[in-house]
């Protein structure tokens, strides 16, 4: 999945949130780019090229990190929890797969069928008979 258009800076950090978010190290984070610590490092602030083996990793694992996001509502501790833990469905921890491209692939692809799975409750102001808000009328000064 390579997206054109995200500039190098804004992926790197993006991926550098989501990396730390789920406590990897910067050298576990740069073996899965497969870059040197070092390189990883140099890059931190400029980022990858776009067109670059190393950005559609960054953007693969961003992406999965957001549907895990959803998936656990945002809970860091379940989310970092899940991603050290053996999952049965996957056959691995989620961490030991995600060790190139198609490992963060394969784990973004499960997390999604989950995701599709889970149905979705509709915001309580959809829902009916519940209380509605009344509308506060505001006198507009002139």
């Amino acid at each position: 999945m390579r997206m054109a258009n995200n500039p190098p800076a804004v992926v790197m950090k993006a991926f550098t949130w989501a990396y730390e978010e789920l406590r990897l190290t910067t050298l576990e984070a740069a073996q899965l780019l497969g870059v040197s610590e070092n390189a990883l490092k140099e890059t931190s602030l400029v980022g990858f090229e776009s067109t670059s083996d190393e950005s559609e990793i960054q953007i693969a694992f961003i992406r999965m990190y957001h549907l895990l996001y959803a998936m656990s509502d945002g809970d860091t501790e379940q989310m970092i929890g899940w991603f050290n833990r053996h999952n049965p469905h996957l056959g691995a921890i989620p961490k030991d797969a995600c060790h190139n491209l198609a490992g963060v692939n394969y784990v973004s692809d499960y997390l999604e069928s989950e995701q599709k799975e889970k149905p979705v409750a509709p915001p309580s102001f959809m829902i009916p008979g519940q209380p509605k808000k009344p509308i506060r009328k505001v006198a507009l000064r002139r």
